[in-house]
């Protein structure tokens, strides 16, 4: 299981290549992902961007987004990773207020009180970076991690693979060979996200397992959580709000022209 794999992630040069693709094909979108991200013209220690990196591994995902935020979580199911990746993170010179990682899961039947804590809440960016086909239940995954972003503005990325084939030696891991575009905007979109977005990454992964060179495909999936009911009577009040101003607008060379009011002639 993953806590066994620990030992031997990305002690092997292919391994550590696509951690580095991972990475690349975050920053290289950066822009196009549509996260608020830390602002380098603000004031130093103005504003607060937090991630959740989750299945975080040994932490491709916050090597590749971590210079953009202020503050990072990690949750992983395997002690092993979660020690790695806090190992990394001090020898980076983070402090555990500024990234930490913890053994944990929010996709069983309850979730660990220690994970209701507020820090666990109101991210702007969560990330699955290559975990997703390992979850026994992808859109339940899509619907608890929408929970835990902001509504309106908080932004899910996953990276994960195409379809793929059979791979003997490590399908005791593996719940789906991959997905499709189509799959992958379905679950978005019934967990209540929007703006979904999808790209394939052109470099193949490649992976050199017991049974043979494996070569893979990455995409990069995202979607931004939708306002909450409220949110969302507040954006329609502010829409009309805007139309009534445009119509406001001076027209005709009279000041202050209003369509609406009554005319001089009583009509």
């Amino acid at each position: 299981m993953r806590s066994d794999l620990a030992s031997t992630y990305n002690s092997k040069p292919w391994q550590v290549k696509i951690s580095q693709q991972v990475a690349d094909a975050l920053q290289q979108r950066k822009d196009w992902l549509g996260a608020q991200w830390v602002d380098s013209d603000a004031e130093p220690g103005t504003g607060s961007i937090k991630l959740l990196d989750y299945a975080c591994g040994t932490g491709a995902v916050t090597k590749a987004l971590g210079g953009y935020v202020n503050t990072i979580r990690g949750i992983d199911i395997s002690e092993n990773m979660v020690s790695h990746f806090n190992e990394a993170a001090r020898s980076s010179g983070l402090s555990q207020e500024q990234a930490n990682a913890v053994v944990g899961d929010l996709l069983g039947a309850t979730v660990p009180a220690e994970l209701q804590a507020p820090e666990y809440y109101d991210f702007d960016v969560a990330a699955i970076g290559l975990g997703f086909h390992h979850f026994e239940d992808p859109p339940l995954a899509l619907i608890r991690l929408a929970e835990r972003l902001k509504p309106a503005t908080g932004v899910l990325i996953i990276v994960d693979f195409l379809p793929f084939d059979h791979m003997a030696d490590m399908q005791s891991t593996i719940k789906y060979n991959g997905f499709t575009a189509n799959g992958i905007k379905r679950i978005f979109e019934a967990a209540g996200f929007e703006d979904f977005g999808f790209e394939v990454v052109p470099e193949p992964v490649i992976m050199e397992l017991k049974d043979g060179t494996k070569k893979r495909t990455l995409f990069v999936a995202k979607g931004r959580r939708t306002p909450t009911v409220w949110g969302k009577l507040m954006k329609w009040v502010n829409s009309v709000q805007d139309a009534v101003g445009m119509q406001m607008v001076p027209q005709s060379g009279q000041p202050g022209f209003n369509p609406m009011a009554p005319r001089a002639n009583g009509t």
